[in-house]
């Protein structure tokens, strides 16, 4: 497994804390960039130069993790929380880890089936039930978990079988490794044109990292790399692709002809096998807000396969991270100006 997968991992950033990684991707990154740019909202942006900077693509990968904020403290000092594109199901019985003025851990406790009544032994735990438990009387919680204080599963990866590995915040941050590979392979490559590797914000809540990513660098192409599901039991096939089975192309509207065909020659010239994902409207990815910017940026979209999304056993196979880096490094030596000629219908770029 890339060392860079448990390092981002095992860090904590939800949205709005997402320079808590910059200083690891930096030294990832090394001497691999030409220009590395933190902007305002917190975005890393590192761009390799090409032999020409009037045309330039984007690569997208969100740096935040999906968690909680705390809203209240009650008398006992437990801590109550809000939670965000997280199945309530998941938290009961998790530790945790409060990010209040210093890092507590924390457990989400549920009411033993010894005291539950018959309704409640039926019911899901209700998002207003959840609460943390730190060990503090409400008097040092006050102190030290200010209200608005973020909260993560606790970090740690499980090394199952076959380079598969389960962990939290897979989701993105597998991407964001396979952006800093795809850099490595192009290492000592003479590119066309600018390639710019956009470490984003906030793409949980807003998708404004991206946003904003693409008004800095005025790319002709943006693709976002996130995650997609991943063969699940339970989860039927037309909404899965395989985990081990190489990346996900998403197909539909979003997504553009050009900018498709340029990911599916690049694929085949390599021999990287992938799976082809129907998006017929929003693709819930940075390239949503990318295709938005200026007068529009023609879209794609790659996505890892991953199983057991939003919780803090996100699994995963390091094949399909090598090669979405290997088709990443593809894509862009193949932006060059034959495909620009063809993006815009003429031969002048």
């Amino acid at each position: 497994m890339h060392k860079l997968v448990e390092q981002l991992t095992s860090a904590y950033a939800v949205s709005g804390d997402e320079r808590h990684l910059h200083d690891i991707l930096r030294s990832a990154l090394g001497g691999m960039a030409d220009e590395l740019h933190d902007t305002p909202l917190g975005n890393l942006i590192a761009i390799r130069k090409g032999r020409s900077s009037e045309h330039a693509i984007l690569f997208a990968a969100h740096l935040d993790e999906v968690g909680a904020w705390v809203t209240r403290i009650n008398d006992r000092g437990f801590l109550g929380i809000h939670c965000r594109s997280i199945d309530e199901r998941v938290w009961p019985g998790l530790q945790v880890v409060v990010h209040g003025n210093d890092s507590l851990p924390g457990i989400i406790g549920l009411k033993p089936v010894h005291v539950m009544s018959h309704d409640e032994m039926d019911k899901p735990v209700a998002s207003d039930e959840l609460w943390i438990d730190v060990g503090l009387p409400r008097e040092q919680v006050l102190k030290l978990v200010p209200i608005g204080s973020t909260v993560t599963f606790t970090a740690g990866i499980s090394h199952l079988m076959n380079e598969r590995f389960a962990g939290k915040t897979q989701d993105d941050r597998l991407c964001g490794v396979a952006l800093v590979q795809a850099l490595e392979l192009l290492k000592d490559v003479t590119l066309p044109y600018d390639v710019v590797m956009a470490f984003t914000v906030q793409e949980e809540i807003t998708g404004n990292g991206a946003w904003t990513s693409g008004y800095f660098a005025h790319p002709d192409v943006g693709i976002a790399v996130d995650v997609t599901h991943a063969d699940t039991d339970g989860v039927p096939e037309h909404k899965t692709i395989p985990l081990g089975g190489g990346p996900g192309i998403a197909v539909g509207p979003v997504v553009n002809d050009h900018v498709l065909e340029l990911i599916r020659k690049s694929a085949k010239a390599v021999e990287i096998p992938t799976s082809e994902e129907p998006c017929m409207a929003y693709s819930g990815t940075d390239a949503d807000e990318l295709q938005l910017v200026g007068s529009g940026i023609a879209a794609g979209v790659l996505s890892i396969p991953l199983r057991y999304m939003h919780s803090p056993v996100e699994t995963a196979d390091q094949v399909d991270v090598d090669r979405t880096a290997r088709l990443i490094a593809e894509v862009a030596k193949g932006f060059n100006a034959a495909f620009i000629g063809e993006l815009y219908g003429t031969d002048k770029h």
